[in-house]
């Protein structure tokens, strides 16, 4: 059995993502508006009502119009904007999280997550729910991503730099307004009391990211080792989560851990470092892959009854 499927801004970057792992993929008919007709309003309303799959990969009002313009009950649409990943008649987009993989098979509104969010709720929430850390925890969030995970203008930005500008761009810490708009699911989908303090650093390359995490034994109801523990019982099943070995550096070359290693799949790696009271977290993955497009693709097989690794090999 085969199912059709519409990528509305197949032309950013998610959409471009997503319509290459959909052209290998066996069960997926990708249906596409003629070059010379995109710009045709009632052309793109029939699309987006006679597809069984719809991809949003557009700014979040867009998406919200977009939404509007869908009256086929049976549509399942997958959103990759922000626009509905707290709103309670959409389902958020990470299987892996307990009880969420049979949500998703049930719902036809689908929040695509954000690549920095899952991360971060991949690490902590399993160790909310566990009770190691308290729902009051004073959370800080860091991370490192390549550039594409800005879209086109950026990347444009940083094709176009001087060997001068891209040694200044080499990491720049962003967001300094403290006000992400990532905050509002990393709160949600743990269940924090407060947002996290959250800023992010992007890198000059392309695609890749690290998600940090630093925890003080002392202020939660664990250790290193129960956290490791946690953290390995929720995924042990999971075909693209890894958790690796309590401080494995086996993983590190020359010492660093590198940002770029997942890319081009749709993993994710967990890493639990500890010493004495300290310890640290760190999620790994593709920011196109997991974190947008790949996941996207995953949560797809997902809703069909398909194997969620169906095209993302």
């Amino acid at each position: 059995m085969s199912f059709t499927a519409y990528i509305d801004g197949q032309y950013g970057t998610t959409g471009l993502q997503i319509q290459d792992r959909l052209s290998a993929h066996p069960e997926i008919e990708l249906l596409s508006i003629p070059e010379e007709r995109k710009k045709e309003p009632e052309l793109r309303r029939e699309y987006l009502n006679k597809a069984q799959v719809v991809f949003l990969c557009l700014p979040d009002e867009a998406s919200k119009e977009a939404v509007a313009l869908i009256e086929n009950p049976e549509t399942v649409i997958i959103d990759a904007s922000t626009a509905f990943r707290v709103n309670p008649d959409w389902v958020y987009g990470i299987p892996e999280l307990t009880g969420y993989r049979d949500k998703i098979r049930k719902s036809n509104r689908l929040a695509n997550p954000g690549c920095y969010p899952t991360g971060m709720i991949m690490l902590m929430r399993p160790l909310i729910e566990a009770g190691l850390v308290p729902r009051s925890y004073p959370l800080s969030v860091s991370a490192i991503t390549g550039y594409s995970g800005g879209g086109k203008n950026m990347i444009a930005d940083y094709a176009a730099m001087s060997e001068a500008q891209a040694y200044d761009a080499a990491a720049r810490l962003k967001n300094l307004d403290l006000n992400h708009k990532h905050l509002p699911e990393m709160q949600a989908m743990t269940g924090l009391e407060s947002a996290p303090v959250f800023v992010p650093t992007v890198g000059n390359f392309s695609q890749g990211m690290l998600v940090s995490i630093a925890l003080h034994a002392s202020h939660i109801e664990g250790t290193g080792e129960s956290v490791h523990a946690a953290l390995h019982e929720a995924y042990r099943d999971e075909a693209f989560v890894s958790v690796h070995e309590l401080n494995d550096e086996s993983c590190l070359q020359d010492g660093f851990l590198n940002p770029t290693a997942l890319n081009g799949s749709n993993r994710i790696e967990l890493f639990v470092f500890s010493s004495e009271d300290r310890i640290y977290l760190v999620a790994r993955l593709d920011n196109l892959g997991k974190g947008a497009s790949g996941a996207a693709v995953q949560n797809m097989n997902c809703r069909l009854g398909l194997d969620e690794r169906t095209g993302l090999q």
